[in-house]
């Protein structure tokens, strides 16, 4: 199956459905029952056969046999399928564009039978592809404002692909409304918070403040205070908290879910649902995709299910030139969470790398070669350059490799420009890195 990019289509009124398999079926692998979907088919049949009858057009949805019986689509893919979530901070009225206040990498192996979602900070300072180097979350703004080709959300998933190796076919964006009546279609949920909480300037809608308090203690929220608690950073752990947060309204909502009497009403629905929340998501996701994927990760195993966040082990804190206080990847470090949430599959290169010392710091170049080598690259050469005065980092690579040498100038928070194609490369590698003074 391949995804189509755009919009969800206008003759499925059942955006809840995606909604529910978002927070369920991508955060946790839990997919709705059989009856869900049954009822979920008729009331997009109807919603079909209405459009038809009004004149508009519909393309072939998938899931109606031949006979024009029900036919539950199955993933039919071996690949490991990678979706990125974004959520936006879109106020209301306001026409972008904007930056990305959640970013998560959904992932689910269908051979394997394993899922997980990587939550990535905000303030972690990373190479833009063609922007140079920036706050992670203004990729998506970025690739808005300046035309990027596919626009912001394409610079995102190009942005995680060049700094952290892992390419998202698909992608689901959500702003806070959506976010929020959502959460309340279900109902609300239950939540155990583990600390109190006092924000006396959490962000209203008009970029003023709204302060926000919540006691510790095991208790029922609606969407408007699960919002606020995966927002705020009111807390010592910052935005790192809020990511363990997000990923606690994700198992929260999963557990709600997994509550069989809700469907119905939900499905019943889904038309007020629809006229809610179309404005607010965004996803490349087809209907019959994301049903046939919500079936995939009803069969994962809790066990094989990981969280995985970008914390404070794996980011240190950084001041930028101009004063910004961001965030620095710990490359070993967040090769390790990669090995943890892909196992076997985790992103890794498959060439070989020589990395020599252009500068008068001893030690350099096996430094540098030890970092890659705890990254899973091959490194075939270590020692010093021709001479000890070069002034600026290469990434020399042979035809062919230059994709890799990206990768690696990500890996390394170097520039784009420091990779040039080198036809002559003088070595039995693939990638020779020359150390420059300007290496950090």
């Amino acid at each position: 199956m391949s995804g189509i990019r755009g919009w969800p289509s206008r003759r499925f009124p059942l955006c809840w459905l995606w909604l529910l398999w978002l927070f369920s079926a991508l955060g946790l692998g839990l997919g709705a029952s059989m009856l869900a979907y049954r009822l979920a088919f008729q009331e997009a049949l109807r919603a079909s056969s209405s459009d038809l009858s009004r004149g508009e057009s519909t393309a072939s949805t998938g899931i109606l046999s031949e006979n024009n019986t029900l036919a539950f689509p199955e993933w039919t893919g071996k690949e490991r399928v990678n979706i990125l979530i974004l959520g936006i901070d879109q106020r209301e009225g306001e026409p972008g564009p904007w930056r990305t206040d959640t970013i998560m990498v959904a992932t689910l192996d269908p051979v394997g039978l394993s899922a997980g979602v990587l939550s990535i900070p905000r303030d972690l300072w990373v190479t833009i592809p063609g922007f140079g180097e920036n706050r992670i979350n203004t990729a998506h703004f970025l690739g808005d404002a300046y035309g990027y080709p596919g626009g912001g959300i394409a610079l995102a998933q190009e942005t995680i692909r060049y700094n952290f190796g892992i390419p998202t076919t698909y992608y689901v964006r959500v702003n806070f409304t959506a976010f929020e009546k959502a959460i309340d279609l279900l109902g609300g949920i239950d939540l155990c918070v583990p600390e109190t909480i006092d924000d006396p300037k959490y962000p209203d809608a008009r970029y003023g403040y709204e302060p926000f308090h919540i006691d510790a203690g095991c208790q029922h929220l609606d969407g408007r205070t699960v919002l606020k608690y995966a927002r705020t950073r009111a807390t010592r752990g910052g935005d790192f908290d809020r990511m363990r947060r997000q990923q606690q309204v994700i198992q929260a909502v999963r557990e709600r879910v997994l509550r069989l009497n809700m469907l119905p009403n939900l499905i019943a629905r889904a038309p007020a649902l629809w006229e809610t929340v179309k404005d607010g998501v965004r996803t490349n996701l087809t209907l019959e995709q994301m049903i046939a994927l919500a079936r995939l990760a009803a069969r994962i195993p809790e066990e094989q299910i990981r969280m995985v966040t970008i914390g404070p082990s794996m980011a240190q804190p950084y001041t930028t030139p101009d004063g910004a206080e961001v965030l620095v990847r710990i490359p070993e470090k967040v090769r390790e969470a990669l090995a943890e949430l892909f196992g076997s599959q985790a992103p890794r290169l498959e060439v070989r790398v020589a990395v020599q010392n252009g500068t008068m710091r001893p030690g350099l170049a096996a430094r540098v070669a030890e970092s890659l080598r705890a990254l899973g690259v091959e490194i075939v050469g270590v020692g010093n350059a021709d001479r000890f005065d070069y002034m600026e980092t290469r990434i020399l690579v042979r035809p062919g490799a230059l994709e890799a040498g990206h990768q690696v100038a990500g890996w390394l928070d170097l520039p784009l420009t420091s990779v040039q194609e080198a036809p002559d490369l003088r070595c039995a590698c693939d990638l020779l890195i020359r150390l420059g003074a300007d290496f950090p």
